[in-house]
């Protein structure tokens, strides 16, 4: 199972490592290396990158703290 994640919003400069096993986000060390330094190479030149991600949804923070997303049983 994934334990981690990087993330780029788009107009964002910098990546950021989510680990799901700590429940932290952080930004990503620089310099980057090897096959991520391509990607974030490829990222300021326009290119969406996916990899090992069935859905991702980009929202504001006040979209969530409105409610606008609802879980649980129906």
């Amino acid at each position: 199972m994934t334990q981690a994640f990087i993330l780029g919003g788009e107009g964002k400069e910098g990546l950021l490592l989510a680990d799901l096993q700590s429940g932290t986000i952080t930004p990503a060390k620089e310099p980057l290396a090897r096959e991520l330094a391509k990607a974030a190479s490829l990222r300021t030149s326009g290119v969406t990158i996916t990899k090992g991600v069935d859905i991702a949804i980009a929202t504001s923070a006040e979209t969530l703290a409105t409610g606008s997303i609802h879980e649980g049983n129906n």
